[in-house]
């Protein structure tokens, strides 16, 4: 990354992170890494809108947007600690009517940025909560699979699977760790199921052709004899050209994988589909930012004003006419438009303290303000209850 390059160092909850952030003016992206003792762990990027026709760089405008980045994205990472701790707290208190939501959104949130540790306790504590709660198993069993704990992912996926709840994630998820713990056969019958299904389901069928690619090279005495069968390299064509994937990391890695796959050198070819195998295993709520935002209402240890509200607008007020169609979206709507109503009510109560401010004596201010905090507490107390 060239330009503006800033480096921050904190340690949150025993972990020791650098933040570092940069631009690509080639690419009008702002980029921020985050990095654990030189390992990188995830990055985030916001686009530029720069005018190149006939106008200079405004760079004071790139290096205020590259440093209001910057500081978000380290911002939001511990926010995500402050509610681990709000929410390992409630948890000690073992109220009988806990929740098991916003534990599963908070590990889903911590494995999209691959702290595996954190999103392991998340899901632990959710499915102790509510045993059957399958986002919670499925985000513990994934969470597993990332980090290499096959056995423990195969023990909890099997469960969800074992009450006759045949989801075709879940049997790719749990075919893989058969994969991965020499369990070919069982493997290649998982990826079936899941293609049986769902034909349209790429990722299995990609991982099917990793499979059998496997099992030809078990016990063969010449493995040079044996080719990448052309059924990985059509899948993974097929998963590289699906929208979610099109992204030039995405592509630079598919890029890599399939030119080394033409020298059948099996030594440096598995590790390479084994690692991508596991990168492409991912679990989303609905709409994550619209869980991160809720968490931050109710953990974040900091009230949201308009501004920070206002970043939210987008995910839920901008969704599409298949969102549209669904419950969840008109009650997510509607309580953030009175999150969003509470922060304008904040902010009208300090109008009206500036204006006494300015004239003490001003009885239609002292009025109306007696009448906002009379209801000031009933107000947030109302729009809490309805997130529980």
């Amino acid at each position: 990354m060239d330009d503006f390059g800033l480096h921050t160092a904190l340690e949150l909850d025993g972990r020791k992170f650098i933040v570092h952030t940069g631009t690509l003016m080639e690419r009008q992206l702002v980029i921020s890494e985050i990095f654990e003792e030189g390992l990188f762990l995830t990055a985030r990027e916001l686009y530029l809108p720069l005018r190149r026709e006939n106008h200079p760089i405004n760079y004071d405008f790139i290096t205020g947007i590259t440093n209001q980045f910057h500081d978000q994205v380290i911002e939001e990472l511990k926010v995500l600690y402050r509610i681990q701790q709000k929410l390992e707290k409630v948890f000690a208190a073992k109220k009988k009517q806990q929740d098991a939501k916003p534990y599963v959104n908070l590990g889903t949130l911590f494995l999209r940025r691959n702290l595996y540790d954190e999103a392991e306790r998340a899901f632990q504590r959710a499915v102790t909560i509510q045993r059957d709660n399958i986002k919670a198993n499925v985000g513990l069993g994934v969470t597993y699979l990332k980090m290499r704990r096959f056995e423990n992912a195969i023990k909890v996926l099997q469960k969800i699977l074992s009450e006759n709840q045949r989801f075709p994630d879940v049997l790719n998820y749990l075919g893989l760790a058969h994969l991965f713990a020499g369990n070919l056969e069982r493997a290649a019958n998982l990826f079936k199921e899941a293609i049986q299904i769902n034909p349209e389901y790429v990722e299995a069928q990609f991982n099917l052709g990793v499979a059998l690619y496997k099992s030809a090279l078990q016990g063969v005495k010449d493995p040079r004899a044996v080719a990448v069968p052309a059924r990985v390299s059509i899948y993974l064509k097929q998963v590289r050209d699906l929208e979610k994937y099109r992204d030039p990391e995405w592509e630079k890695e598919f890029s890599e994988v399939l030119e080394l796959m033409k020298d059948n050198d099996h030594e440096v070819i598995l590790p390479l589909l084994e690692r991508l195998q596991l990168k492409l295993v991912d679990v989303f709520v609905k709409n994550e930012k619209v869980a991160e935002f809720f968490l931050k209402f109710q953990y974040g240890g900091k009230a949201l004003d308009v501004k920070m509200i206002s970043r939210y607008d987008l995910f839920f007020m901008n969704s599409g006419t298949r969102e549209r169609q669904y419950p969840d979206y008109w009650n997510n709507r509607g309580v953030f438009q009175l999150i969003k109503s509470h922060a304008y009510f904040q902010e009208a109560i300090h109008a009206f303290k500036n204006a006494l401010n300015l004239e003490p004596g001003y009885q239609e201010a002292q009025e109306t303000l007696d009448k906002l905090k009379a209801h000031e507490k009933g107000f947030i107390f109302m729009i809490r209850a309805m997130l529980k």
